[in-house]
């Protein structure tokens, strides 16, 4: 399955154009939004598909996309996520983040399994360690 992104470019005055594309597409990818503030660039990312987001400023920047869902037999779909700004420099890579979050996401899916938490108090725990990154890096929580 090829990877979902969302590329956020940023015009001269200050707004951002959006487009999504896939890894490895033979053609160019189509915008989908524009006049979009930096904010709404984040509000617009579908955590249950995008993997990636893109922003280019005065530098290129990527983000992890990190849907809030724990992965058990009656697991509901993602209440929202976050997206984390890649610094390989600082020990965040995107390998790094994605056995982070496989890790975390099992140990809190088979604390509900075994009725230890409730799927909304491991929400709420998984919430506040992927903010915890950001004394490290860019952290982006959208509204939900």
């Amino acid at each position: 399955m090829a990877r979902r992104t969302l590329v956020a470019e940023r015009l001269a005055n200050g707004a951002y154009t959006l487009a999504e594309c896939r890894e490895h597409s033979e053609r160019e990818a189509e915008p989908v939004a524009s006049a979009l503030s930096r904010r709404a660039v984040f509000e617009s990312v579908d955590f249950r598909s995008h993997e990636t987001v893109v922003v280019r400023e005065d530098r290129e920047t990527d983000y992890f996309v990190l849907p809030f869902s724990v992965p058990t037999a009656d697991s509901l779909t993602p209440m929202g996520g976050a997206c984390i700004a890649l610094r390989p420099e600082a020990g965040l890579s995107e390998e790094y983040l994605r056995g982070w979050t496989h890790a975390i996401k099992a140990t809190l899916g088979d604390a509900i399994e075994s009725g230890l938490l409730d799927e909304r108090a491991a929400w709420v725990y998984l919430e506040s360690r992927v903010r915890g990154f950001a004394g490290t890096t860019e952290v982006v929580v959208p509204q939900r």
